[in-house]
């Protein structure tokens, strides 16, 4: 995993325990995921893509999702050959096992190593662990980092969850907690998963650059698209955005919005210009090729 460390900047279901598969298609429907619960869009976005699948029609999404169930979506949704992998040599698990090659494949990778020579297939994963595996196993980035009462900044978890927050993979609780030792639901694991493949199921106003323009003193100038994806109008007020280009970094700047400038109907798209003057700017003007925002938004309830 990379890790961004710019202290100037404010110092991701497997066999169904080896159940017959269902025909995935793009109609695959749970009969247990009705339209009206937290997760359908994710859970059926990961059916669709034929990343998950069932039961008899049931996802069972408040069931906890083991480690190999975890492995095998993160095999599918990386699209990774599972082909004359390595043995890892794990204790509790041996080839001709079901899951094994997802478990080899994924401890090849480096995302999924297992820990003192056990995989633990069958234990169910948690939100610290979570972290790790999605964070390693897309190569995620942190910007900002988190400030969660559970999380200390020396913990060899910090910088894992500091890459689904700096993503808006995850917010945490309401009490300013991440939990990293509780257990998680298969429908929990399924819009993790879905956040870091489709950003439009990230719970935030988000901001892609469309276009940028560096003026004679060295300020940078960028054409930016934002959108609420939250299903209810917002209004943001502020927003500290960083920028980088092919991870390195470039500007960072705070920004005040004036009342009514950056509202936004549910899941609706504006675009602004935003100045980030000379002395904001970390680096000399030249071609960006590739460059990423990380915010930190604050937005109304409208």
């Amino acid at each position: 995993m990379k890790r961004t460390f710019l202290h100037i900047a404010l110092s991701l279901l497997a066999a169904m325990l080896a159940l017959p598969a269902m025909n995935a298609s793009a109609a695959t429907r749970f009969s247990d995921v009705n339209a009206n619960y937290w997760a359908y869009n994710e859970i059926h976005y990961l059916a669709d893509k034929q990343i998950i699948k069932g039961q008899n029609g049931k996802f069972l999404p408040e069931n906890p999702i083991k480690r190999m169930q975890a492995a095998e979506m993160l095999v599918k949704a990386l699209g990774l050959s599972t082909k004359n992998r390595p043995n890892p040599h794990f204790k509790d698990i041996k080839p001709g096992d079901y899951g094994y090659e997802y478990a080899a494949t994924l401890a090849d990778e480096g995302i999924m190593t297992g820990s003192n020579g056990y995989f633990k297939p069958w234990d169910t994963l948690t939100r610290g662990q979570m972290a790790k595996i999605l964070s390693e196993a897309y190569d995620l980035t942190y910007i900002f980092g988190s400030d969660f009462d559970d999380i200390d900044e020396e913990s060899w978890l910090y910088d894992y969850v500091s890459c689904l927050v700096d993503n808006h993979i995850t917010t945490g609780y309401d009490d300013n907690t991440y939990r990293p030792n509780d257990k998680l639901k298969r429908s929990q694991f399924a819009a993790f998963m879905a956040r870091v493949l489709e950003d439009s199921f990230k719970p935030a106003v988000l901001f892609k650059t469309v276009g940028y323009d560096w003026d004679e003193d060295g300020g940078l100038t960028l054409l930016v698209e934002a959108r609420n994806n939250f299903s209810y109008p917002v209004e943001a007020t502020d927003a500290l955005i960083a920028v980088t280009d092919n991870g390195e970094w470039i500007a960072l700047d705070w920004f005040e919005f004036a009342p009514n400038e950056l509202r936004l109907t549910a899941k609706e798209a504006k675009r602004i210009q935003l100045y980030f003057q000379p002395d904001y700017v970390l680096t000399d003007p030249g071609d960006l090729t590739d460059i990423t925002l990380f915010s930190k938004t604050e937005v109304i309830k409208k």
